[in-house]
């Protein structure tokens, strides 16, 4: 009896050793991902360049901003829930902050996937057009989405600068509220989402990118009566994911970019980019990058110059 006892009490105490290890190995675990995410975070602060990734997520779009401070904006989500796949891509597997959401315009493509962030991830700033699509179903979603989150929500109603980091935003649109009016001002025709879409430059150093949402051909006339030479930038999202029906001729030429992204899905039914469009951008000398045929496109903006690297296949 007292042999198997003994035996009892050993193979507790091996038990109990083994326990020990095992939670000593778990807090060092997460003791190790804790100091990987410190020295990344660390990394990031003393780096000296934004980081703009035009994610491949079909047709639509989502653009991932990298602030030199570390903080991140995310311009858009995709139609549905494909955002969290392309977000893992250059996000970190711990990271579940993003400190903005833009969302330009209420349609589909880039608002869908918004509601599957809000849920992911603790979103600190929403930044939207304000308009109001009481009827579309997936939109009272997305609207509630935005309530349940808790965030900060800001109503854009003026031009607008901020500073983030070493960066400027300009909001040069909307400039006016579009819940009161959702024409472009000055004309009398009615206006679509589109040309309420969110428009902003970015600026760092020397370096500016427009980023248009789905801008057509009168809100661009507007912008150009409005902001001139302001326009100019070495990096232009085209407008309505390169439609024909945007990127007009005058707007090419003022904006003159170095790089112009079209975001558009794999053989779309819409014939985005449309090539002629393509073909505009590149007579003004710029280099034009597409999501459809080349995957995620990742642009290093240091102050003096852009560094571009793609994602084939993503």
């Amino acid at each position: 009896m007292k042999k198997a006892q003994i035996i009892i009490a050993i193979l507790l105490a091996i038990v109990i050793i083994l326990l020990i290890f095992v939670r000593k190995d778990s807090v060092k675990d997460v003791k190790d991902i804790q100091n990987v995410k410190d020295a990344a975070s660390d990394k990031i602060v003393q780096n000296d360049y934004v980081k703009v990734t035009f994610l491949d997520i079909g047709q639509g779009d989502a653009t991932f901003i990298e602030f030199p401070n570390g903080e991140q904006m995310l311009v858009d989500c995709a139609i549905d829930a494909r955002i969290i796949e392309a977000l893992g891509r250059t996000m970190e597997f711990y990271d579940k902050d993003i400190d903005y959401l833009v969302v330009t315009h209420p349609d589909l493509d880039h608002y869908g996937g918004c509601v599957d962030v809000l849920k992911r991830f603790a979103v600190k700033k929403i930044v939207y057009n304000g308009l109001r699509k009481e009827y579309d179903g997936m939109w009272k979603e997305f609207w509630q989405a935005i309530a349940d989150e808790g965030g900060e929500y800001v109503e854009l109603k003026k031009e607008d600068v901020w500073n983030i980091a070493s960066t400027t935003l300009h909001f040069l649109y909307p400039d006016h509220s579009i819940v009161a009016d959702a024409k472009i001002p000055g004309s009398s025709e009615e206006t679509d989402a589109n040309n309420t879409s969110v428009v902003f430059k970015l600026s760092y150093g020397e370096m500016d990118v427009l980023l248009t949402g789905d801008a057509e051909a009168e809100l661009e006339k507007y912008l150009l009566q409005t902001y001139g030479d302001q326009l100019d930038v070495e990096i232009l999202k085209a407008g309505h994911h390169g439609s024909a029906g945007s990127s007009i001729q005058e707007f090419i030429e003022k904006t003159s970019p170095a790089h112009t992204i079209f975001s558009a899905g794999k053989e779309n039914t819409y014939g985005h980019p449309s090539l002629r469009i393509i073909r505009r951008a590149e007579r003004v000398g710029s280099k034009t990058w597409r999501t459809d045929t080349m995957g995620d496109i990742m642009m290093v903006i240091k102050r003096e110059g852009i560094d571009v690297d793609t994602i084939s296949g993503s």
